[in-house]
């Protein structure tokens, strides 16, 4: 009888877990617009509710000077953002509507660059570990701020091209200008440039993949907001056009239209506290009592390997003989060493040359019958 009632109350609750797991906090995205349609000075303050598809009035005039940029902190209730030309991180309380200037730093002075007004900085976002971030048009500063207490700017350093983005490189400034940046669940930033190029970049390693441009756009239509709706898609906005925004498949990268609506601004940059989410949703498991999951099979460190060698710890595999193989993003055997496993841990080292190319990859443990046991990704991030 008790065996019963349990499978009822995982059957009962297991739906809300699921649901509650991939539930987005945000039905809403703040936008920066004109005051009136059509208009080229992007001051105005605006609710888009991503339900309905509509802009709210005027919230807040913000500046004197166009907004290049904005992000959302939930938790504090306040808005950072950049006017256009200006090297300053600013903030609006959202709870009081007053705004402030962070006084005494500035994005050039934490990166060590010359500020020109012809390259502002132009997309902000606050990730869930509780920082805001932004990046250079040229890609060679990913700068992050704190939110609590006054933000203390801090250059994390340039960004590092994946070999297979070959003519896709971060670091072409007049390709990858504008745009905006959202966050996902598992340490990753997108660029959605201007020229609706997307690119995901680990915060850690500042690895940097070049991942798709966005299809189903008008062929006019430049990138300059970006947020993530209840639902999970990628929402983007054009500051000059006012048709509409469009709605984005992340697994697709292919864009529709929203609803129509009469209530419709071009939008310079959009932001809320919604994220992409790249995990798997809980299970509800738990309530039948599941015993704890076993520790990873693979653990590597350091990663990113800056130089030439890294750890490999090996976790809870019957004793025998194995393979270590380091394979490229593509499957491609890169080298491979052999290990013979005595006990429920050890910890080999695998040795990887200098001349091997900065980049993501594997590292996969087969067994005798060359069946792969574990695998973990990996990357390669020279310091010279």
């Amino acid at each position: 009888m008790r065996k019963i009632l349990s499978y009822r109350l995982v059957l009962i609750t297991l739906p809300f877990f699921l649901n509650s797991a991939q539930a987005q906090p945000d039905r809403f995205a703040y936008a920066v617009t004109a005051l009136n349609k059509g208009g080229s000075e992007w001051v105005a303050l605006r609710k888009l509710d991503t339900r309905a598809g509509e802009f709210g009035s005027t919230l807040l005039k913000m500046t004197d000077s166009s907004v290049a940029a904005i992000a959302y902190d939930r938790k504090s209730n306040r808005l950072y953002y950049v006017p256009m030309n200006k090297d300053q991180l600013r903030c609006v309380n959202l709870s009081t509507m007053t705004t402030y200037r962070v006084s005494g730093q500035s994005f050039s002075k934490a990166g060590n660059y010359a500020f020109q007004a012809a390259s502002p900085i132009t997309r902000l976002v606050i990730a869930p570990d509780d920082y805001g971030y932004t990046i250079t048009n040229d890609g060679n500063h990913l700068i992050r701020f704190t939110t609590t207490g006054t933000p203390v700017l801090t250059d994390l350093g340039d960004l590092v091209d994946d070999p297979l983005n070959k003519e896709m490189t971060i670091h072409n400034p007049c390709a990858n200008a504008g745009g905006d940046i959202i966050a996902d669940d598992a340490g990753y930033l997108y660029l959605i440039s201007a020229s609706n190029r997307v690119f995901k970049v680990n915060i850690k390693t500042r690895m940097t993949s070049f991942l798709a441009t966005i299809s189903g756009l008008p062929q006019q239509f430049t990138t300059n907001g970006a947020a993530v709706d209840a639902d999970g898609k990628l929402i983007v906005s054009g500051s000059m056009y006012s048709n509409g925004y469009f709605i984005v498949d992340p697994s697709t990268w292919n864009a529709l239209p929203s609803p129509a609506n009469l209530q419709i601004y071009g939008s310079a940059d959009l932001a809320n506290s919604n994220v992409l989410l790249t995990k798997s949703p809980a299970t509800g498991v738990l309530l039948i009592n599941k015993s704890p999951e076993k520790p990873d099979k693979i653990k590597v460190f350091p990663d990113p390997i800056l130089y030439d060698e890294v750890n490999i710890q090996l976790n809870e595999l019957p004793p025998g003989n194995y393979t270590i193989q380091l394979t490229n993003v593509l499957g491609r055997k890169v080298m491979q060493q052999k290990a013979i496993i005595t006990g429920p841990s050890q910890t080999e080292i695998m040795y990887i040359p200098g001349y091997t190319a900065q980049g993501f990859y594997y590292i996969r443990i087969l067994n005798e019958k060359n069946i792969v046991v574990g695998t973990q990704k990996l990357a390669v991030a020279r310091r010279w």
